[in-house]
């Protein structure tokens, strides 16, 4: 894809998810034309499903992932990512209920009729769309009954809606790796590695910033550099970097992998924006608290209608292979993170852990980390 194709989708799905989250709707139209009107649940209001109703001329629905489905006890089978949920009543209290409140005790299938969505369907991609934008992937939505790509632009215009096509959607994140660049470069002492520089990326039409810092000589510049360098990714947390929260052990794996690097001045942090797994802080606070009430981080994720990780490393991938790295001393717990950077067609020569205390309010998600996640935990 050329890079103005790149920037335009970039550019049309920022403006989408935008839009969402002031609370817009926006239309999503497969390549067979087939298309629908959406709004995002958890800033709807109680006149949405009404209105979209008349817009789109046909019955809103309820579109909820297979984890939310999971969490509120109802299975809708394999490889089938989200349902959609229809009811004659529609009653606006109840549909809030089901995407965003603690499960009910008669469960979905008691006032709705469930029908599982395959990937690629109107219904998934609004969840995708939603996640891009930080948001509860969960969706008022109502398809169109016109299929004529003509007639939905004219449409379109004249109700000043935006049009997403699926193919934008599906290479999104993609095209946001891929086009990344870097910005500047600077020198930064840091306490923990005196001898730090940091190099910023931007994809090309903007969006989430990720950076590097290079500790040291980790390109090989010196002569008789005889060990690949220490690479760490390191995923955005704000309340663990930044204000040493005793809930993760990240801020302190972020100053273990400085410490290892400074010692060796031979490593490459990779810093990426991918708060609470790639969530995003607001909701990474909204598991915390369902944490409070007794869930693990992958059951709070899954309450929400997320993923157990929504993170991508290719990001991190396009950074490494643009600053020059073939082969790494890879600094991990998670196999995941390890498959991933593999995939890409890096040479992982060692495998590093990072083993850091456990205290009394870490102590229940290391160990979920270790049974439910598969890190790589002594």
């Amino acid at each position: 894809m050329s890079s103005s194709n790149i920037n335009r989708t970039y550019l049309k799905v920022d403006r989408a998810c935008a839009e969402l989250r002031r609370g817009g709707a926006v239309v999503v139209r497969l390549p067979s034309g087939e298309a629908a009107i959406f709004k995002a649940v958890e800033i709807a209001h109680d006149n949405d499903i009404v209105e979209l109703k008349t817009m789109a001329g046909s019955g809103t629905l309820l579109v909820l992932t297979a984890n939310r489905m999971s969490s509120l006890g109802h299975s809708i089978g394999q490889n089938k990512p989200c349902a959609t949920l229809s009811s004659a009543a529609h009653s606006a209290a109840r549909a809030f209920e089901m995407a965003l409140g603690q499960p009910a005790t008669d469960g979905p299938q008691s006032s709705y009729t469930i029908i599982p969505e395959k990937a690629g369907s109107l219904a998934d991609n609004t969840t995708r769309l939603l996640r891009v934008a930080k948001l509860i992937p969960a969706a008022f939505m109502a398809r169109l009954r016109f299929r004529d790509i003509a007639m939905q632009d004219r449409w379109a215009l004249e109700n000043n809606l935006l049009i997403i096509e699926a193919r934008d959607v599906d290479h999104y994140n993609e095209d946001a790796a891929a086009s990344l660049r870097e910005t500047t470069r600077a020198k930064v002492p840091l306490a923990l590695a005196e001898d730090a520089e940091i190099i910023m990326f931007r994809a090309a039409a903007g969006g989430e910033e990720h950076f590097a810092v290079l500790i040291g000589d980790p390109l090989g510049r010196d002569a008789g550099k005889d060990k690949p360098p220490l690479v760490r990714l390191h995923s955005q947390c704000v309340t663990g970097d930044v204000l040493g929260s005793l809930k993760c052990d990240c801020g302190d794996q972020l100053k273990a992998a400085l410490g290892l690097m400074a010692r060796e001045s031979n490593g490459i942090l990779i810093y990426l924006a991918q708060e609470g797994r790639d969530i995003g802080m607001l909701n990474k606070m909204r598991a915390y608290a369902l944490q409070d009430g007794g869930l693990d981080t992958v059951d709070a994720n899954h309450m929400l209608g997320f993923d157990t990780d929504e993170r991508s490393f290719l990001p991190a991938a396009n950074i490494l292979q643009t600053l020059g790295i073939s082969k790494m001393r890879l600094i991990t717990n998670n196999p995941d993170k390890i498959a991933q950077i593999a995939a890409h067609g890096f040479e992982i020569s060692e495998r590093i852990s990072l083993d850091i205390d456990e205290n009394p309010f870490n102590a229940d998600y290391l160990k979920t980390k270790k049974t439910r996640t598969g890190h790589l935990i002594d």
